[in-house]
């Protein structure tokens, strides 16, 4: 396993890395494919695998508390 530089950070990567886990920079492999390496570059930014999942973990969690209040609300009527 080689590592080198990410261009972005200076962090030493692996050169098959996806991205950067510092700072979700994409990695230096060009057969980038698949779903998180499309949605890591949604309007031309970078985001890592963890900020990723967290996005949809937590929307997923708001929604579910938004349809708790909800039906909590119209039960008391």
């Amino acid at each position: 396993m080689v590592l080198v530089a990410c261009p972005a950070c200076d962090h030493r990567i692996s050169e098959k890395a996806v991205a950067c886990p510092s700072c979700g920079h994409p990695g230096g492999r060009e057969d980038r494919h698949g779903l998180v390496p499309a949605l890591g570059r949604v309007a031309g930014t970078y985001i890592s695998a963890n900020a990723l999942t967290g996005i949809i973990l937590g929307s997923v969690m708001f929604v579910s508390a938004a349809a708790v209040l909800i039906t909590l609300i119209l039960s008391q009527h």
